[in-house]
């Protein structure tokens, strides 16, 4: 056999050796995706693409995402009540006492168990089945906090106060009973938020998680 022939023969069969002995790895091959992976060879369809903030998404608009990318909270396009009560007529706790970020659903189940039927301000978010959703919640302190970070974006708030889903939870025991988490939306008070009365009618804007 011809020399250059058997050379060229032998860096053919090697480059073909050396390509099937490379690793392939599975994963999301697309730099737009939030579960991009730069060392990826292989586009296992893993991709997840969630919207930026303040765009629409999952039955209203993106005002949250954690640092994943893959999870945050979506608020309603509108508020729910231009006022209404946070309690159901009696003073009392309802170990609604969670202040973080996507724990404003265990307070709005918490205060409903407690409660139950009647007109305020967590019934109403549990009770909402908008754009196609029914798992809407009152807000918690924190997540009230990033929906006014995220106002603008989001639009429709009135400059007026809103309702958290977090009671009060202090060392004056008889104010735990009575007292609950309020924000003013009005950019003059610069995110102002205190306890007040649960019989205050303050607004309401429902949220939900993804």
């Amino acid at each position: 056999m011809n020399s250059k022939i058997t050379v060229a023969l032998f860096l053919i069969i090697g480059v073909v050796s050396f390509n099937s002995c490379k690793k392939t790895i599975n994963g999301c091959t697309d730099p737009l995706a939030d579960n991009y992976n730069s060392n990826a060879t292989d586009e296992d369809n893993s991709c997840v693409y969630t919207p930026d903030l303040g765009e629409s998404f999952g039955g209203g608009i993106v005002f949250y995402k954690d640092a994943s990318g893959e999870h945050g909270l979506i608020a309603a396009p509108s508020d729910q009540s231009t006022g209404i009560q946070w309690y159901n007529g009696t003073y009392f706790q309802t170990n609604a006492i969670a202040t973080l970020v996507f724990k404003g659903i265990e307070n709005t189940n918490s205060i409903v168990a407690q409660q139950g039927d009647g007109d305020y301000a967590a019934k109403l978010c549990s009770d909402l089945v908008l754009n196609g959703f029914d798992d809407w919640y009152l807000p918690s302190k924190s997540e009230l906090v990033e929906l006014y970070n995220e106002r603008v974006n989001v639009g429709g708030f009135e400059r007026d106060y809103y309702w958290a889903s977090t009671e009060n939870n202090n060392d004056i025991e008889a104010f735990n009973d009575s007292l609950a988490w309020y924000m003013s939306f009005n950019d003059s008070l610069n995110g102002y938020k205190n306890c007040y009365y649960k019989n205050y009618p303050a607004r309401v804007r429902a949220i939900r998680a993804f």
